[in-house]
């Protein structure tokens, strides 16, 4: 049809016109039907569920306290690096300098609460360390190699920054 039209196109051109008319248009275009039912092939319907199969779950939500809780995964590993037996502002002491570079974002933990530190029904501290900044986003070199930094409030304008020799931490250490 196309080539009867345009007769003085060649083959390729034809084709090219062809794909980018695609197919031609029919007259009466009728909506599209499903096929009738084969009464030769029976319609697949799922078995019946036992009786009171849909009242359980797969698991059990309360288990027996008898029971010890499964294991965390190996990815995640609680890592409290600090346990103390009194408040902790009785051991840390405020930075005011730090904690307003960390509210202005310059001296902040890599990822919160990576390593956590908390005392007697405290909620826990973020903690980063000095030597070779483990933990620690700091742009202006201010950290010290002796020093642990415990942030409270990190993602806020809040943020809160306490320090402590790390020679003074040691009797509080959680080790691995």
């Amino acid at each position: 049809m196309i080539r009867a039209a345009a007769p003085h196109l060649s083959r390729p051109c034809l084709l090219l016109l062809a794909l980018l008319l695609g197919p031609a248009p029919t007259l009466a275009a009728q909506p599209a039907e499903p096929p009738p039912a084969d009464p030769a092939r029976p319609v697949p319907r799922l078995a019946p569920a036992p009786p009171g199969a849909m009242n359980h779950l797969p698991y059990d939500p309360d288990p027996s306290p008898a029971v010890a809780p499964p294991r965390p995964a190996w990815q995640r590993r609680d890592r409290v690096a600090y346990a103390f037996d009194k408040p902790s502002l009785q051991i840390i002491t405020p930075a005011p300098d730090l904690s307003k570079l960390c509210r202005q974002g310059r001296f902040n933990q890599r990822i919160d609460m990576a390593y956590r530190a908390f005392g007697p029904g405290e909620r826990p501290l973020g903690v980063a360390y000095g030597f070779m900044a483990v933990n620690l986003i700091d742009p202006l070199n201010r950290r010290q190699t002796d020093t642990v930094y415990f942030f409270r409030d990190h993602n806020g304008g809040r943020c809160q920054v306490f320090t402590a020799r790390l020679d003074d931490l040691k009797p509080w250490f959680v080790g691995p």
